[in-house]
């Protein structure tokens, strides 16, 4: 039963980078922002990743950490999928992001490598710890990373909502003026925040801390974000990607890491969303065109011509993705309506494909059918009304013969 759990959970994680953006390897652009997010990684209950999956600002590797008892079974999976060097770490990310991360695996090496990632290369953390405060950051060197020296008692079902402070820098406050302080949470943490950290929001009624960030020691220290109540749902109001009862959580996360990395923060909200709404409306057109291409390919249809303006077009898509990079999200809109009549017409070219597909597929059936059907009415007619072509015979029967009397 262990080696099926095994297996499975190997086969999810293949499924988790196969599809994930980023493959590791270091920014793809120099205005990108490459993350690796473990622990808990579904966009369902994860923020970060749920913005990683929206956003072509972000590129992202994703690492679920599995409860195994055996901590030879997670030594395996981190040499799958964690990666191999702190070399190879500080150079193909910017963020790293932990929720309910059971890391207390990790060999002295890899905790060595994190702390000086953090501390001498300049990484974002964010975390959300729950559970794995007391195993896996208390007892190591990742405890003094940390801008709060407490996270205890798991509080459910108590009601409160976020209050951002606002003599601070504006990372938070303009999702205030949108509403953002209205929505309520149920499930939190209690957090002690350390001398020196920045407490960005509170909790209200009880007036306890919801994030806390500092930079910890060293020579080009990175930002390190603590939220409380594990990512708390009713909070973050996800569903699946973003759209639940708090909308502007993702452009939340992204201000967060903007100002963690020191680049400018959102200047628009609207139009950001607006030009991330045109740009993943044509990824699902384009998922939409692969598919039919496939199902025209399956039944001999021609799709290089297709395929080739496919490709063409992308390279024009890739520019409207340099624009939102660069935050110009105005003119990033302006270009893909521009280029929306080849996309309409790519869409209606693939449905051309795959309707002259069915329509041979339909035909074939129809000729199936036909001569099924006329095949069986001739023979049922040869023998229920062509019978007099053929001579009755007698009926037999068993007849006993007796010899003397006997059978």
């Amino acid at each position: 039963m262990r080696d099926i759990i095994i297996l499975g959970t190997i086969f999810f994680h293949f499924v988790l980078l196969v599809a994930s953006p980023a493959m590791g390897g270091g920014p793809a652009n120099a205005s990108q922002i490459s993350c690796f997010v473990m622990g808990a990684v579904s966009p369902s209950y994860n923020p970060f990743t749920a913005l990683f999956v929206e956003d072509p600002q972000f590129t992202y590797r994703a690492y679920l950490i599995p409860y195994l008892n055996s901590i030879k079974e997670r030594q395996k999976l981190d040499r799958l999928y964690y990666p191999r060097t702190g070399r190879e770490l500080i150079e193909g990310y910017d963020v790293m992001v932990f929720y309910h991360a059971r890391i207390g695996h990790f060999t002295p090496r890899k905790l060595h490598d994190l702390d000086s990632a953090f501390r001498e290369k300049g990484m974002v953390g964010a975390a959300s710890p729950s559970t794995t405060w007391d195993s896996t950051w208390v007892p190591t060197i990742l405890y003094d990373l940390m801008p709060v020296s407490q996270y205890y008692d798991y509080v459910r079902n108590k009601p409160y909502r976020v209050v951002f402070r606002k003599e601070l820098e504006p990372v938070f406050t303009p999702f205030a003026k949108l509403g953002m302080e209205k929505v309520y949470g149920a499930n939190w943490h209690y957090m002690t925040p350390r001398q020196g950290s920045v407490t960005w929001a509170d909790m209200q009624p009880n007036n306890n801390p919801w994030l806390v960030s500092w930079r910890p020691g060293g020579t080009n220290a990175g930002m390190m974000w603590v939220f409380t109540g594990t990512f708390d749902h009713s909070w973050w109001g996800l569903s699946y990607v973003y759209e639940g009862n708090n909308p502007y959580v993702v452009d939340m996360v992204t201000n967060l890491l903007f100002y963690s990395l020191g680049m400018p923060l959102i200047d628009d909200i609207h139009a950001r969303r607006e030009a991330r709404r045109v740009l993943y409306h044509f990824q699902a057109q384009k998922l939409l065109v692969l598919s039919m291409m496939e199902w025209a390919d399956n039944f001999g249809a021609n799709i290089i011509p297709l395929n080739d303006k496919l490709k063409e077009l992308e390279g024009e898509v890739g520019k409207a993705v340099g624009l939102y990079v660069n935050q110009e999200y105005d003119a990033a809109i302006s270009f893909m309506e521009s280029i929306s009549t080849d996309v309409i017409g790519i869409t209606e070219e693939a449905v051309r494909l795959k309707n002259e597909a069915m329509t041979w597929v339909y035909i074939i059936e129809y000729l199936v059918v036909t001569s099924t059907t006329l095949l069986s009415g001739y023979i049922v007619w040869s023998f229920m009304v062509k019978r007099s072509k053929y001579r009755s015979v007698d009926t037999t029967k068993l007849r006993m013969i007796y010899e003397d009397g006997k059978i």
